[in-house]
C-alpha cells in the first residue's frame, strides 16, 4: 500500500466531506477513493469515516488521525520543496480562532502583515464567541485568554494584558446620573455579556484602597462585544468593555469613560496565542507564531500611537483549558479583550 498517496486520499476526502468530491478533485476514480479509506482502515485496524448513504462524518479515531495526515504532509512537502529549492516559502492553508471582539483595528493588520510577508499562505479565520476544542475543531493556533490550566500538548505564548473601561452614553448619564462609585454601577441598568461566556462581576481598585468586587445586573445581554459597545452607544445602559474598544468612541464624546479614578483588576486578562506542541510544527504555523509575537512586542515597545492601536486585542474572561508550557513573560499590553473565553482543548 501507498500510504503516503492513502493519506492524501483520506485528507481530501474529510475535508471535501465526500468521496466522489475528492475522487474529482484528485482527477481519480470513486473505487481507488475507496479502495485507499479502506485500505487505511485495515493497516491502522479502525475505523476512520463512519459512511451512510446521504452523508460521512469522521470517527473519534479519525479526527485525530486526520490532524496527524495535515502535520506528516505538510512536513513532507515542506522536505521536498526544501531539497528542490534552496530556501522554501510557507504555503497551504492556515487555520486561525481568535476571540470575536478581535476585529478591524487588530485582526487587520496583523493578518495583512503576515500575508505580506508568506503571499502563498492562505488564512482561514474564524471568530468564536463560545469555547472550542483547537484539535478537534482543526485550528492550526489560537489567540485566545491565557489560562493557568496547561499541560504539554499545547505551547502558550502570552501577549499581554486587557484593560477594561466602565463607559456610558452622555444621554443615558443625563437621564440617570453618573455614578460615582463602584457600587452604585449594581444600582443601574448594565449592557454586558452573557453570563456563561462572561461573569458579571468585576474588580475595582483605587490606590490607597482596598478592591472593591461589583456585580453588574444586566438589563440587556448580547454574546458579542461589539453589540455591547453598540448597546452602550445607543443608550441602554452602562458597560464594561476593552478600553481600546471605545477610545475613538471616548475621545469623541459618544460614550464617556465612569470612574477614571479606579482601574478594573481582572486576573484573568491576559492574551495569549497557543498551538499543538509537536516537535515538527508546519512552517506556515510557525512563522505565524512568531510573527505574531514579534507584532505584538513592537507595540509594546512603543511602535508609534498608530501601531499600538491596530495591534490592541483580546481574550476574554476564563481562557484557554489545557494550554501548554513555555509562557513567555507577559508583557504590560493594552489590548482589547474578547467577548468570550475560548478553550483549547487536549484531546487527541
Amino acid at each position: 500500500m501507498n500510504q503516503i498517496h492513502a493519506m492524501r486520499v483520506f485528507v481530501r476526502v474529510a475535508e471535501s466531506q465526500s468521496f466522489r468530491r475528492a475522487a474529482q478533485q484528485l482527477d481519480v476514480s470513486n473505487a481507488l477513493v475507496t479502495r485507499s479509506v479502506a485500505m487505511l482502515e485495515a493497516h491502522l485496524n479502525t475505523r476512520l469515516i463512519n459512511r451512510t448513504t446521504r452523508n460521512l462524518s469522521l470517527t473519534e479515531a479519525g479526527l485525530r488521525y486526520l490532524e496527524g495526515c495535515r502535520c506528516v504532509l505538510e512536513e513532507l512537502d515542506h522536505l521536498e520543496s526544501t531539497v528542490a529549492h534552496t530556501e522554501s516559502e510557507p504555503s497551504g492553508t492556515l487555520r486561525v480562532v481568535a476571540a470575536g471582539a478581535l476585529s478591524l483595528a487588530t485582526l487587520t493588520p496583523l493578518i495583512d502583515g503576515y500575508r505580506r510577508l508568506y503571499p502563498r499562505v492562505n488564512v482561514r479565520l474564524t471568530l468564536a464567541e463560545r469555547p472550542v476544542d483547537l484539535v478537534e475543531d482543526g485550528f492550526d493556533v489560537g489567540i485566545v485568554g491565557a489560562s493557568p490550566a496547561r499541560n504539554g500538548e499545547f505551547v502558550e505564548r502570552a501577549l499581554g494584558t486587557t484593560t477594561f473601561v466602565p463607559c456610558a452614553s452622555p444621554a443615558w448619564l443625563a437621564e440617570h446620573g453618573e455614578p460615582h462609585t463602584p457600587g452604585q454601577l449594581a444600582q443601574v441598568a448594565a449592557v454586558a455579556l452573557p453570563p456563561e461566556e462572561r461573569s458579571a462581576t468585576w474588580q475595582f481598585a483605587r490606590a490607597g484602597e482596598r478592591a472593591q468586587q461589583v456585580t453588574l445586573k444586566p438589563g440587556y445581554a448580547v454574546n458579542n462585544m461589539l453589540m455591547v459597545r453598540l448597546a452602550a452607544l445607543a443608550g441602554m445602559g452602562v458597560a464594561i468593555v476593552p478600553a481600546t474598544l471605545v477610545a475613538e468612541d471616548i475621545a469623541a464624546g459618544t460614550l464617556r469613560r465612569l470612574l477614571p479614578d479606579y482601574e478594573i483588576d481582572d486576573p484573568d486578562a491576559r492574551m495569549s496565542i497557543v498551538y499543538p506542541s509537536r516537535q515538527y510544527l508546519p512552517a506556515k504555523t510557525r512563522r505565524f507564531v512568531d510573527y505574531t509575537v514579534e507584532h505584538f512586542e513592537h507595540a509594546c515597545d512603543g511602535g508609534g500611537a498608530a501601531a499600538v492601536g491596530a495591534t490592541s486585542a483580546a481574550a476574554g474572561g476564563a481562557g484557554v483549558a489545557a494550554a501548554g508550557a513555555a509562557v513567555a513573560p507577559a508583557r504590560a499590553l493594552n489590548v482589547a479583550a474578547g467577548s468570550a473565553a475560548l478553550h483549547a482543548m487536549s484531546r487527541g
